[in-house]
């Protein structure tokens, strides 16, 4: 028993190092990350080590998404290198307020490797004298309207915050920032090149960020992109879940409910579709809206209407329910049959039900999920006075040859024939020659 110690010890002594101690031979003398807004970020890193370092990556990423872009530096092999990397923001879009999280993983000649601390960066807009608030979660920005400005911003947040916690159940759990910028213009040159002209605010509840253009004193704007952008985010963190989503429909129409003023703009804008025949079938809101600026307005003008008929046919706890569906990632068709009792289309249809007198045409059928075996079986429809392209039309065309059908052949079936043609070939060779061989008398036997 007393040899036990001595045993263990050696065994201690034997077991490989553990991976801090081996890379302590490589040590780093300088790291940060530097931001320019709206184009850039340039990270940067010194490094020495009592081995050649060989090869240096730089991992990168949004915090909340744990999850990390790897590139690999170019250096200079040598016992201290310099290394750098400069991330175009234009292309690799981040909003402003973005917390981004870094490291470095240093590789030497010897086999030692070290991964640097993690490193934290935000990715502020410099261009702008921010003020902020906060409250509950809620970080409010603003340049512009002092600070009566910024506590009408604040109040419209809680108020949201206290509405949606009443009738979906939902608050937040992680940090929202919102930037607030005093135009158009000024939020544009924030936002993604390629963003769409009408947008008055944008948010990414992954990130917990939103971004919108409001003029100090509009009240008005206040209370409608405060409470629209902030239950994006409540319905984001009470939902998200790795297995299914959200109706495109429920998350935007929850929104253009929640505004606070007038809706009566929404339901005239969905009475004048209605007369023309023009609504929407909610099933095909479900994904996306469409891009054109007159379609996306009836899209979120719709959605509204139809979670305010849910919430006044259904009863209070109908949204609350939906909302629990939804987090525990139920399908769509499911959730609405468990909490309301009606399928998508009979939700679609009841709720055009209530638009009565305005010329509303029912509710489109569900489109096919295959085309139809005989979808070519019917002629191409053609302008008047326009004649068929006989080398257009289906099946071999006029003067139909064996060369014809032969590339008209798939290529399995042409090649398998050429194969067989090929051994047809060697066999009527090999049987001529015996038969030559014969006749000369070659093969006789003595």
């Amino acid at each position: 028993m007393r040899y036990w110690p001595i045993v263990l010890l050696a065994l201690a002594l034997l077991a490989p190092l553990p991976a801090a101690a081996q890379a302590a031979s490589i040590r780093v003398l300088a790291s940060l990350a530097r931001p320019d807004f709206p184009g850039a970020i340039s990270f940067e890193l010194a490094a020495e080590a009592d081995a050649d370092i060989v090869a240096v990556e730089l991992l990168y990423g949004e915090t909340r998404s744990e999850a990390f872009t790897i590139v690999d530096v170019d250096i200079t092999p040598g016992r201290q290198v310099e290394a750098s990397h400069r991330l175009d923001t234009q292309v690799y879009y981040l909003p402003p307020g973005t917390d981004i999280t870094y490291r470095w993983q240093i590789s030497d000649a010897a086999g030692n490797v070290l991964e640097s601390e993690p490193q934290q960066l935000l990715y502020h807009d410099t261009r702008f004298d921010w003020s902020e608030r906060s409250e509950r979660n809620v970080t409010v920005l603003w340049y512009e309207g002092g600070e009566r400005f910024g506590q009408e911003l604040i109040d419209s947040a809680t108020n949201t915050l206290d509405r949606l916690q009443r009738q979906i159940g939902a608050d937040l759990d992680l940090p929202v920032r919102i930037y607030i910028y005093a135009s158009i213009a000024d939020m544009r040159g924030a936002l993604e090149a390629n963003e769409v002209e009408w947008v008055g605010g944008s948010a990414w509840p992954n990130l917990g960020l939103i971004v919108g253009a409001i003029e100090p004193g509009d009240s008005a704007e206040v209370r409608r992109i405060i409470p629209h952008e902030l239950s994006h985010q409540v319905l984001h963190q009470a939902t998200d879940n790795p297995y299914g989503g959200v109706p495109r429909w429920f998350d935007e129409g929850l929104a253009v409910y929640y505004e606070e003023g007038d809706g009566g703009y929404y339901a005239d804008q969905v009475a004048d579709a209605a007369r023309a025949g023009q609504l929407i079938p909610l099933e095909a809101l479900a994904a996306s809206f469409p891009t054109d600026p007159q379609q996306a307005g009836l899209s979120y003008a719709q959605s509204r209407e139809v979670v305010a008929f849910i919430d006044a046919t259904y009863g209070a706890d109908s949204l609350r329910a939906l909302t629990t569906a939804f987090a525990a990632a139920t399908p769509l068709e499911q959730a609405l049959e468990e909490t309301l009792g009606r399928s998508v289309d009979e939700l679609d249809a009841d709720w055009r039900a209530t638009l009565g007198g305005l010329g509303v045409q029912p509710t489109p059928d569900a489109a096919p999920q295959t085309a139809p075996d005989d979808r070519f079986s019917e002629p191409p429809v053609l302008p008047d006075g326009a004649q068929p392209d006989p080398a257009a039309q289906p099946g071999p065309p006029p003067g139909d040859d064996w060369a014809t059908r032969i590339t008209a052949l798939p290529a399995w079936a042409s090649i398998g024939g050429l194969a067989l043609c090929c051994l047809a070939l060697v066999a009527l060779a090999g049987a001529g020659l015996l038969v030559g061989l014969r006749l000369l008398g070659v093969d006789k036997r003595v």
